[in-house]
């Protein structure tokens, strides 16, 4: 009886050793962006095909992040290139934000949006 009680322990220990899996979830790597961005290659596509234009769209939510209107409904009025961590269109949707949580830009995105801020929000 003792034998079979400390088998069937050792085989619960065990068994309940083995169960638990851990899934790490992995935190997003930020680019490094060397070269700086520009608004018409690496910017615009952000909202277009983030989905902003959902509901950011002509007629829609302000501002408007269709491709034709983008750059104009951002810039001057969501950039700030004394600090450009401090720039709307940077801080509001950005990845660790709880004021726009309907849809967040990823770090890499966010990394790319700075990097065109801090590079003087240039339309190109």
């Amino acid at each position: 009886m003792k034998k079979r009680n400390i088998f069937f322990i050792s085989i619960f220990f065990a068994l309940f050793a083995n169960s638990c899996k851990y899934d790490f979830i992995l935190p997003e790597q930020v680019p490094v962006i060397t070269t700086p961005p520009g608004f018409a290659a690496q910017v615009a596509p952000i909202f277009t095909t983030g989905n902003c234009t959902a509901c950011h769209s002509t007629g829609g939510q302000a501002p408007d992040l269709t491709s034709a209107n983008a750059y104009a409904q951002i810039v001057p009025n969501l950039i700030n290139t004394a600090t450009p961590e401090n720039s709307l269109i940077y801080s509001f949707p950005g990845p660790k934000t709880s004021t726009h949580t309907w849809k967040k830009l990823t770090a890499g995105q966010a990394a790319i949006i700075l990097a065109w801020i801090k590079d003087g929000a240039k339309n190109n």
